[in-house]
């Protein structure tokens, strides 16, 4: 069980949500207008590392303002100050404000007849705000009540064990674990899960069908187009954009 147990519980009362997603709306560049996006870190050299946004865009830290970087995870809610256009095979080289990280895992199999680990996974119930596909990886947007006495576990189950199979719609249940921590107040946080393994050779998407145990006690699903290589059509979502449609779902 440990192997699937990741701590959320300081992304949760670290509040992910105050920084949101929001983007000026002037072009124009100056050291006091900021944007917050959604981004994959890399990691390219000793304590190095730069940005790409869910467009593709690349982002090269010029001025961190003394923030020392040291991420456990691959995805990140960046707060930055754009400084210039493209140079040097960056789109942009920024001021670094603020980060923090988003809760980055793989997609897990796990056989359905397999008792112990299904139920090692957990089956509590999760509300999901938002589900959608950015930078190859499936990002949700969800909630639940926490006590902080625990912390709690979200992972992504395939009952497939050949998770790349050439499939017209691929099902995967979002399962949350939230062992014995009370339920004293309602807390909300991201995931992203990564959707690497089902690029399969000679198509272009993929459908995928998440399913989730509501905070209601119903099973929801919700339908998503994974395309392949599309990064250059993506639009960069603000946060307002991304959670219009709260608890539709």
């Amino acid at each position: 069980m440990k192997k699937y147990r990741q701590s959320i519980l300081f992304l949760m009362i670290s509040s992910l949500l105050a920084l949101g997603f929001v983007s000026c709306a002037d072009d124009g560049y100056s050291l006091d207008k900021y944007w917050r996006s959604i981004a994959t870190i890399n990691k390219i050299g000793d304590n190095t590392y730069d940005f790409t946004l869910d467009n593709g865009e690349k982002l090269w830290i010029a001025a961190p303002v003394g923030l020392n970087l040291n991420p456990k995870n691959k995805r990140a809610i960046i707060n930055y100050t754009i400084l210039s256009d493209t140079q040097n095979g960056y789109d942009h080289y920024v001021r670094l404000n603020g980060l923090s990280e988003v809760l980055t895992k793989d997609i897990i199999y796990i056989a359905p007849d397999d008792e112990i680990k299904q139920d090692s996974i957990g089956r509590n119930p999760v509300k999901v705000y938002s589900v959608w596909e950015g930078g190859d990886y499936l990002n949700i947007f969800f909630g639940f009540n926490i006590g902080g006495v625990e912390s709690h576990m979200v992972n992504l189950v395939s009952s497939e064990p050949d998770i790349s199979k050439d499939e017209d719609i691929v099902k995967l249940e979002f399962r949350h674990n939230q062992k014995s921590d009370p339920e004293h107040y309602p807390s909300k946080s991201y995931v992203s899960f990564s959707l690497a393994p089902y690029k399969v050779a000679g198509r272009n998407e993929v459908m995928i069908e998440l399913i989730w145990k509501d905070l209601s006690g119903e099973t929801k699903t919700y339908k998503i187009e994974y395309k392949y290589d599309k990064t250059s059509d993506v639009e960069v979502k603000t946060y307002e954009e991304l959670n219009t449609n709260l608890n539709i779902y």
